[in-house]
C-alpha cells in the first residue's frame, strides 16, 4: 500500500500509462466484435503481473476456462486500508467468471469472498469502438454484511496493437472505473479503474492494467492540509503463454 498527499482532482484525472501498445490505423472505426470467442474449455492462459509503481515483479496468475466459465487464479492485488489508520489486507488471489466473461465473485486469501449480482460486466459485448456502459450492481460479502452498491463507468477506447511476451495482437482497448460503496466514517468509497487490451483473436485479454484509492477523513492530510489519499495497488498484466486445450500457442 502506498500513501500519497496528492489533490482529488489530479487522481480523477489519472489515466493509466500505455506503454507496449500503439494505435491500429489499419482496423476500421465502426468494426464491432458481436460476441465473445473464447478459448476452449481445459485452455490456460498464464499471465505475469508487475507492480507498475517500480516493475517489481509479483504472482504468476493462471486463467482457466472450464465449462461453467473461467476462473483467474493466483492473483495478489490488495484495495487501500480497511481500517482507520491501519494495514491493508484485503487481499483478493481468486476472480470467478461466468461463459461471457462477467465477474460473478471475488475469493480472498483468509477465505472470505464478495459476489455481485447481477455478475459485473467486464467486457461489454458488442464491443465498438466508443461505445459506452454503465452498471449498477449489489456487492454482498460472504460474512453477511449490509449489501452495498457498486457503479461501473466504461467506455471502448479503440483499437490498437499489443506486444506482450506471448506475442502482438491486434485488441481493443476497454476502459472501466468502479465506485465500490465500501464507504466509512473515516473515508471515502474506493475508487478503482481497470484497462483491459482484449485480442478478439485469442477470445481473451492480453494486456490490464489496475489500480484504486480513497481518502482518508480522519488524518486532516498532515502539515500539507487536504485529506491522505490512500492508494491500493497499481498492477500490471500481461500474457505470457497459451495452453489450448489440444495444443500451446
Amino acid at each position: 500500500m502506498q500513501i500519497r498527499r496528492l489533490p482529488l482532482a489530479a487522481l480523477a484525472a489519472l489515466v493509466l500509462a500505455t506503454a507496449g501498445c500503439a494505435t491500429d490505423p489499419s482496423a476500421p472505426a465502426g468494426e464491432i466484435i458481436a460476441a465473445p470467442s473464447l478459448p476452449p474449455s481445459g485452455s490456460v492462459l498464464t499471465y505475469a503481473t508487475f507492480n507498475d509503481y517500480n516493475g517489481e515483479p509479483r504472482a504468476a496468475v493462471r486463467h482457466v476456462f472450464d465449462p461453467s466459465g473461467s476462473r483467474v487464479e493466483g492473483m495478489d492485488y490488495q484495495i487501500p486500508a480497511e481500517v482507520a489508520y491501519g494495514p491493508n489486507r484485503a487481499i483478493f488471489i481468486t476472480r470467478v467468471l461466468d461463459t461471457d466473461g462477467n465477474v460473478v465473485r471475488l475469493e480472498r486469501a483468509d477465505g472470505s469472498s464478495v459476489a455481485f449480482d447481477p455478475p459485473m460486466r467486464v467486457l461489454p459485448f458488442p464491443l465498438r469502438p466508443g461505445a459506452r456502459f454503465r452498471q449498477t450492481l449489489t456487492a454482498r460479502e460472504s460474512d453477511g454484511s449490509p449489501p452495498r452498491r457498486v457503479i461501473v463507468n466504461g467506455h471502448v477506447a479503440g483499437w490498437e496493437t499489443v506486444k506482450v511476451p506471448a506475442g502482438a495482437f491486434r485488441t481493443l482497448r476497454v476502459v472501466r472505473d468502479l465506485f465500490l460503496g465500501d464507504d466509512r466514517f473515516y473515508r471515502t468509497e474506493t475508487t478503482r479503474k481497470e484497462v483491459d487490451w482484449y485480442a478478439p483473436s485469442l477470445g481473451a485479454v492480453v494486456r490490464s492494467q489496475e489500480d484504486s484509492f480513497n481518502e482518508d477523513l480522519m488524518s486532516g492530510g498532515g502539515e500539507a492540509g487536504g485529506t491522505l489519499v490512500m492508494m491500493g495497488d497499481r498492477l500490471r498484466w500481461e500474457l505470457q503463454s497459451v495452453e489450448r486445450k489440444g495444443g500451446a500457442r
